[in-house]
């Protein structure tokens, strides 16, 4: 099947994001903060993932959960590079990696053949927004906690509510989180970016 440009470039652009930061119904947290253990903020952040992936299935005339849904899988990985990162993603999270037997890609960090389809991944990045890369990592994280030490997962847990809006933090105030959250200050993180929401949320309001 041929796929041109504007297929390559879709990642997470099938859906539209939330204009607000809401506090999750099932968990009392943010919406997406308690990714992927609550089923509300699971949604709220798989959604944009998996609406690409139907659109694949739509076009490659696949029906989910038949065995030619695995077989369109092992074909994405093998073109990789001409599907957009979150069709790469779904192809991963549909597959066992053949040297480690977990989700391909889960053990990036400590095991060659998962490191090189989160390569593939990243790669599929290409035309994404710095937004987009922020959405792309912070699933990765959470999706994979055991990968990652305590520090950034409690720093994705904390942005990625506001990451589904479309915002990112500025570098400098990247920085000064990830101190904060290394010194033990949850209290201060939490306090500025209550006063992020209200930004936001104030934004989404004049709308």
């Amino acid at each position: 099947m041929a796929y041109d440009s504007e297929w390559r470039f879709s990642g997470s652009r099938r859906v539209p994001r939330p204009e607000r930061v809401e506090i999750c119904e099932q968990c009392g947290k943010r919406v997406g903060m308690s990714y992927p253990d609550c089923p509300l903020c699971f949604d709220a952040i798989e959604r944009f993932w998996l609406a690409d992936w139907a659109a694949l299935l739509e076009i490659e005339q696949v029906d989910a959960g038949m065995p030619d849904e695995t077989l369109l899988a092992q074909v994405v990985i093998e073109e990789s590079e001409r599907h957009p990162w979150t069709v790469v993603d779904m192809a991963m999270s549909l597959l066992r990696c053949g040297t480690c037997g977990n989700e391909l890609g889960s053990r990036y960090n400590e095991c060659g053949e998962c490191g090189m389809a989160f390569g593939s991944s990243l790669v599929s990045e290409y035309g994404a927004t710095m937004n987009e890369h922020a959405l792309h990592i912070g699933r990765w994280v959470l999706r994979h906690k055991q990968q990652h030490g305590e520090n950034s997962i409690i720093g994705w847990q904390r942005t990625m509510p506001r990451v589904l809006t479309g915002w990112l933090p500025t570098t400098p105030e990247a920085q000064q989180m990830g101190k904060r959250i290394k010194d033990g200050e949850l209290d201060v993180v939490d306090e500025w970016l209550a006063e992020v929401d209200r930004q936001i949320n104030a934004k989404a309001d004049l709308n």
